[in-house]
């Protein structure tokens, strides 16, 4: 393993969203005809990312090789649901794919949900995405059920869960 894992915090905005913005590129694989990502990458998205960053209540891990991003892992409270955390962001850049680093990632999040009393975790993803589905539901994760258009990025998301979170 030549990337190792740290908490993220504010001043990782930027290479988060770079991140963000390879994984949204990645989606013209699956995406109708003429889908365009939206912009990560912009100044009012770091900023975004970056106050969410700021959040008592958010959680993120970074993973890195020699100081350079290779992806991150972000959670915060379920809105309205008392007891489920809802894992905002898993993004990898594609050369660091089957390496181990999304599962280390995952694995952490959930740990540390646990840990503060999350019994539950949710997500949501590309309905189209086949391999992140395919990784959630590796990971023991479900489909709910539920799934519908994210006007933001212009695709169908479903909604996965996980509970409990400390089984494996």
């Amino acid at each position: 393993m030549t990337w190792a894992l740290r908490r993220a915090g504010p001043a990782d905005a930027e290479a988060m969203s770079e991140t963000l913005q390879i994984g949204f590129d990645g989606y013209r694989d699956f995406a109708p005809p003429g889908w365009h990502p939206p912009d990560a990458r912009s100044a009012p998205e770091i900023a975004r990312v970056r106050a969410r960053l700021l959040e008592p209540a958010t959680w993120a891990m970074l993973a890195e090789e020699h100081g350079r991003p290779v992806g991150h892992a972000g959670y915060l409270p379920q809105p309205g649901v008392p007891g489920s955390a809802h894992l905002w962001q898993l993004f990898v850049r594609p050369q660091w794919w089957g390496k181990g680093v999304a599962p280390a990632l995952l694995g952490e999040a959930r740990a540390a949900a646990a840990a503060e009393g999350y019994g539950r975790m949710r997500l949501f993803t590309p309905r189209d995405q086949r391999r992140a589905r395919v990784f959630y539901e590796r990971e023991g994760f479900r489909h709910t059920g539920w799934e519908a258009l994210e006007e933001s990025i212009g695709l169908v998301l479903v909604e996965y869960a996980l509970e409990p979170l400390d089984e494996r």
